[in-house]
Order: C-alpha cells, then sequence, then structure tokens
C-alpha cells in the first residue's frame, strides 16, 4: 500500500513540476508586463516605497554571477508553486481527502483560476498561499513547534518586504490559529500581527519613488521585451482609486455574481461534510470579519479579482484542514450514491465548462472550455 502512494506521490509531483514550469512560462510570453515584472521591482531604485525585495536579490545575482533575471524568476516562481502544490498534496493526504474536496479546491474562484487566467499563479501570491498551507499543514498536525513558529514569524514578516498585499491577509492566519486551536492565543496572535504589520510600517513611512532607468537597462541586457504597458510605466495619481472604480462599476459589478456563486460553493460544501452550524456560521462571520479588513486593498489597487482570489483560496484551505480525517478512498463509491455529492460535483464540472473568474478588469467571463465549444458553433461570447 505504502508503495502504491509513492507511485502516485511521484505521479502528482512530477505533473505539477511540469504544470508550473508550463503556467510560468505562459504566463511570461501572455503578461509579462505585470505577473512577470513585478518580480523586478527593487529596493536599488525604489527604496522601500515597493514590494522590492525579490528584485534587489534577482539584480544582485546578475550583475554578481550573471545570472539573467528572467532565469531567476522562473526558477523562482516554480519553487514556490511546486512547494505549495507539495503542502496541498501533504494535507489532502493527511486528511485523506476524496473527490469532493478536491472539486471544492477546483472550484471557479479558487484554484481553476491557476489554469483559467494567465497571471494567477505567476504572480507573488503564491507565496502567501504557500505559507498558508504550510502554516495549516503544521497546524492540523499539531506539529507547530515553538521552532516552527518563529520560523514562521520571520517569513512572515520577509514576505511583507515581497508584496506589501500580504498584510492585509493576516486575518487568515489568525482564523486558522484559532479554529485549531480552539482558543485565542494572545501571545501567537500578537506575534503574528507585528510580523505582518512592522514590515508594512517600515514600508509606508519610510517609502520614495523613483524611476527604474536602471532596472530597465538590465532588463534589456537580458534580453527582455516587456509589453508596452507594464508595471514600470504604472504612475500612482491616487492613493484610494474611486475614480477607477466609477468608470469600471459596470464591469466590477460582474464580481458580486461570481463572488455569490463561489459563497454557494463554499456553503455546499460546508453542508456536505457536515460542519456543525455553530462551526458554519463562526466561520462564515470569521471570513466576512477578514474580508471587510482587506477592504483597504481593494480601494489601493485595482486587481478586484486578485484579491478575492486570495481570499477565498486561503478560506477553503481552512475549510479542508478542519474537516476530519476520512477513513474512506478518494474515489469511494458511497460518494456517487449520495445525491447532494452527485450534485455538488456536476454543478463544480459546469462551472468550470461555463464560466471564469478574471483577475483583474471584468468579473466574469465566458470559460475557456464553452468559449471553444461556441467558437465551433461560430458564436460569439463574452
Amino acid at each position: 500500500m505504502k508503495k502504491n502512494t509513492s507511485y502516485q506521490f511521484v505521479l502528482y509531483f512530477i505533473i505539477v513540476i511540469f504544470l508550473c514550469i508550463f503556467k510560468v512560462y505562459f504566463a511570461y510570453i501572455t503578461c509579462n508586463g505585470y505577473a512577470f515584472a513585478d518580480w523586478l521591482i527593487n529596493y536599488q531604485e525604489a527604496g522601500f516605497g515597493r514590494r522590492g525585495l525579490s528584485g534587489t536579490v534577482f539584480i544582485f545575482l546578475y550583475k554578481v554571477f550573471s545570472i539573467k533575471v528572467q532565469y531567476s524568476v522562473f526558477f523562482t516562481q516554480t519553487i514556490v508553486y511546486v512547494l505549495f502544490f507539495y503542502f496541498l498534496y501533504k494535507l489532502l493526504r493527511f486528511k485523506k481527502a476524496n473527490i469532493i474536496d478536491a472539486l471544492f479546491l477546483l472550484t471557479p474562484f479558487c484554484l481553476w483560476g491557476f489554469f483559467s487566467d494567465p497571471a494567477i499563479g505567476a504572480r507573488k501570491d503564491g507565496i502567501l498561499w504557500l505559507l498558508f498551507v504550510a502554516f495549516i499543514y503544521y497546524l492540523s498536525q499539531n506539529k507547530l513547534t515553538k521552532t516552527k513558529k518563529y520560523i514562521f514569524l520571520v517569513l512572515f514578516a520577509v514576505s511583507v518586504f515581497i508584496h506589501e498585499s500580504f498584510v492585509f491577509y493576516t486575518p487568515y492566519f489568525l482564523i486558522a490559529l484559532y479554529f485549531h486551536n480552539k482558543k485565542i492565543d494572545v501571545k501567537m496572535f500578537l506575534l503574528i500581527m507585528l510580523s505582518f504589520g512592522i514590515p508594512a510600517g517600515i514600508i509606508l513611512l519610510t517609502g520614495i519613488n523613483t524611476d527604474y532607468h536602471k532596472t530597465l537597462q538590465i532588463i534589456r541586457e537580458c534580453k527582455i521585451n516587456l509589453q508596452e504597458e507594464n508595471i514600470f510605466q504604472w504612475k500612482e495619481t491616487q492613493l484610494i482609486k474611486i475614480d477607477y472604480y466609477t468608470k469600471e462599476i459596470k464591469n466590477l459589478s460582474l464580481y458580486v455574481i461570481s463572488v455569490a456563486l463561489q459563497l454557494g460553493f463554499v456553503i455546499f460544501y460546508m453542508f456536505l461534510k457536515k460542519f456543525p452550524p455553530e462551526n458554519r456560521k463562526k466561520l462564515l462571520i470569521s471570513f466576512a470579519l477578514a474580508f471587510f479588513i482587506s477592504i483597504p486593498l481593494f480601494l489601493i489597487a485595482i486587481d478586484v479579482g486578485r484579491w478575492f482570489y486570495n481570499s477565498f483560496i486561503l478560506f477553503e484551505i481552512l475549510l479542508i484542514s478542519l474537516i476530519p480525517v476520512s477513513e474512506t478512498s478518494f474515489f469511494n463509491v458511497e460518494i456517487f450514491k449520495n445525491r447532494g455529492m452527485l450534485i455538488f460535483i456536476f454543478l463544480v464540472l459546469l462551472a468550470d465548462f461555463v464560466y471564469r473568474v478574471p483577475s483583474a478588469l471584468i468579473g466574469i467571463q465566458t470559460g475557456l472550455p464553452l468559449r471553444f465549444f461556441l467558437h465551433l458553433f461560430g458564436i460569439h461570447s463574452f
């Protein structure tokens, strides 16, 4: 049995590695102006005004060892996402998850975005996902030792210097700690908040803004052709993007539909997995509070779908971690005898076929499978 499991893991890992390499390269081809170029923001020119730690390291490697920056970015992106799927596998295996759990994670506004949106799975958000799933994994097994706690606290602090948006997702780590420990650990709560909050404060108070002519020179030396519209050309004209929301309200309002549908999947899953009513209520209230805390991020940065993706991915991983360890197999025949589970499977597959949720600009679009099908009949999709 162990030998069979190890073969399954090797096969899974090989598929994940190839998938991540393809995803990283595909994102570079289709959206290198933002998803790729964001990794090259650095402190050499921009001070602490932007998320510059990764770019600082990559430019250092280029100047000292002549390692082209695209290779450093590709390697880092691939490692981050491979490790994310590794810990996700470990969590699902520990819980002896079944097809319902896997499909729950592959709903349109969760990890299906990794397949349906070119930018999702190439941005720095993977670092946040990796930190969370690893943190959750050790919590689930009651193996979050004192040493591991301090390692995570250091990693949380470092991650904010990679992307300052991570500070807005601090509540999910606190919620995870509360539901796994079944109590409020005041000391750990404060340490987690400080580990995310202090770096964010440093960035806010010491930030400066300069141009990136030296960075762009290095990019040209590495023979990278950035898209005309890219992060280095982006100029902040206002902190709170009210004008953008006013102008794009029609397209952005479509996120109401995609969010409502995703919440439907979340609630359906909680009923299928028999979460106690009191826990369901607490979890949904916690999710609402976490989202409320992240609202400033939506007003400061306009990647609306991206911020929703992060919220749903973290929350759904949390829900998976809270289910009891199963005694059944992944494709247990009893699943296919349960009407509710069959309906869930059908709805997830239908949703993934019919629509996708972009990470920005518009709240819902025709899914790639349906778009291809309609194209065969000469029908235009939206």
